[in-house]
């Protein structure tokens, strides 16, 4: 099956086909090209594989807590009536520490930068970690390094598990890549060949965040209605940080799972068999557009339990049976 027509006339241009001017805005500057290269910029990613679902994605905790953590968030929770420097021996409290970290001024976990390297995640995932504001990113450029003749890829789950879409995929991921090698081979720029590079291609990205962001971060990303992909780099890093830090784990949680309570049902509600306490411990706090019924893992992922549904859009409404129980009186 042919993916990519051949004849230049099946697509429309902007220019005719003869059209070789160059423009100087957009003329191609090299940053780096196979002429330039000196072997030192190839991808480590370029070893042919295709890794399904989050299969390959490898988190490493570069940077954990600086080591006076304790000695820090203490003093600064002690800073509101202030501190005689001549006479503190810096001593920790764990009462002034622990508070912080529960609430109230929580100013000094800015001073707690975590860092984690991420190998392995593709373009689509980096390009939505790097939105968050408040953090630092170092990423492996397209720009700067050959990705290489077969260069990694990701493939969802949903496209390996259906057959003809995965021949397609990856009968268009052979071309893109021989077309990518081509324009290499031509000595057009990386900058300039790596628009025919899909989506999907893997790379290196390393995330920094201060303590408190990281925390905002996982209670919005951690989220299992959002991209399975950043959803499983998020679990991995709060996986890492509670292994090395196990006094951290009931602070980094979802959203939801600081709530407390059903908002659909009264906790002293006398429930029905098949309801248990886990599903009125907390609600639901997803503020997408998405139906949350048999996509979260939670057992209080209802439609009735959320505290925000939009009045104006909706995806997925009506495809699913509804479950919700009927509020309890």
């Amino acid at each position: 099956m042919t993916l990519i027509p051949r004849e230049p006339g099946q697509y429309k241009t902007s220019r005719p086909w003869d059209d070789h001017r160059v423009t100087p805005r957009t003329r191609d500057v090299a940053f780096n090209r196979h002429s330039y290269n000196d072997g030192h910029h190839v991808s480590p990613l370029d070893n042919g594989m295709v890794q399904v679902g989050d299969d390959g994605i490898n988190v490493v905790l570069v940077q954990g807590l600086n080591p006076e953590f304790e000695r820090v968030l203490s003093m600064a929770t002690r800073a509101t009536i202030g501190l005689d420097l001549g006479q503190y021996e810096g001593e920790a409290d764990n009462r002034d520490w622990e508070e912080m970290l529960r609430g109230g001024l929580q100013t000094a976990l800015e001073s707690q930068v975590v860092v984690f390297a991420v190998s392995g995640a593709s373009r689509t995932a980096t390009h939505q970690i790097v939105r968050t504001r408040k953090a630092a990113f170092h990423q492996s450029s397209q720009r700067a390094s050959y990705l290489g003749a077969q260069p990694e890829f990701r493939m969802p789950e949903s496209v390996w598990n259906n057959e003809r879409a995965r021949e397609a995929w990856l009968n268009v991921l052979n071309l893109a890549h021989e077309a990518y090698r081509i324009a290499c081979e031509e000595d057009i720029s990386y900058q300039d060949a790596r628009f025919i590079l899909p989506e999907g291609t893997d790379n290196y990205i390393m995330m920094e965040y201060s303590l408190r962001e990281f925390i905002n971060v996982y209670a919005y990303r951690g989220c299992f209605m959002f991209q399975w992909e950043i959803n499983s780099i998020m679990h991995m890093c709060r996986e890492l940080l509670v292994d090395r830090y196990p006094f951290l784990e009931p602070y980094i949680k979802i959203s939801c799972e600081k709530t407390k309570g059903a908002l659909d049902i009264r906790p002293d509600a006398n429930l029905a068999p098949e309801f248990n306490r886990e599903q009125i411990a907390h609600h639901c706090t997803f503020q997408g557009w998405e139906q949350v019924e048999g996509q979260c893992p939670f057992a209080w992922a209802r439609e009735s339990n959320r505290a925000f549904r939009s009045e104006h859009h909706e995806i997925g409404r009506g495809q699913t049976e509804s479950k919700e129980p009927s509020p309890a009186t």
